[in-house]
């Protein structure tokens, strides 16, 4: 199967009070952590990359890690708008058939690339439709989708992304368990740096 990594970015950061994604975390901005975590496997594992973003320095550095550069011009549209561009980027060079959609967060940096790994690669092997990871009950991104839902995705709207579907279609979710319950966490508000 053939599956694209999609990377969110495009947010606006509203309870952070300022772009997140920018922020330095370990030196580096917190956007970059979930790119450098996979490069090393991401040809063996990725038929392609694209990151939905609205802010141009985060366009021009990803485009030089070798992802394509999905513009989001209508962020008040909500997750749902990222999600479709995303989703339509990915169909339109790898074909609806056999493929599938990783969706991940870009304000998740305790992510390791090695997790991403092992779950799609579990994800694969169990039949389902979809999958995420999880830890201890708590299910987070990032998300798989298999083209059986591509249709409920782009019936999104607002700021309702994938896990709406992983919660109505729970018989059909692979999950995967972190090790780490921190490699979950998102940074939403300054206080959790």
């Amino acid at each position: 199967m053939k599956i694209s990594l999609v990377l969110l970015a495009a947010g606006g950061s509203r309870r952070f009070g300022g772009n997140k994604l920018l922020e330095e975390i370990e030196g580096k901005p917190m956007y970059r952590h979930i790119a450098d975590e996979i490069r090393e496997n991401a040809e063996q594992i990725f038929a392609d990359k694209i990151v939905v973003t609205q802010y141009e320095e985060i366009a021009q550095v990803m485009e030089t890690k070798g992802y394509r550069i999905v513009r989001n011009h209508n962020i008040e549209r909500g997750l749902s708008w990222s999600v479709r561009l995303g989703l339509d980027a990915a169909v339109e060079r790898a074909g609806e058939e056999g493929t599938a959609v990783c969706f991940a967060v870009c304000d998740q940096p305790y992510l390791k690339g090695s997790t991403v790994g092992k779950f799609l690669e579990g994800w694969e092997k169990s039949g389902k439709g979809l999958g995420c990871l999880g830890n201890q009950g708590r299910l987070g991104n990032p998300a798989v989708f298999s083209s059986t839902y591509f249709e409920r995705l782009r019936e999104l709207e607002g700021d309702r992304g994938g896990r709406s579907l992983i919660a109505k279609y729970q018989d059909d979710v692979y999950v995967f368990e972190a090790d780490d319950e921190r490699e979950l966490e998102d940074i939403d508000i300054r206080r959790s740096l």
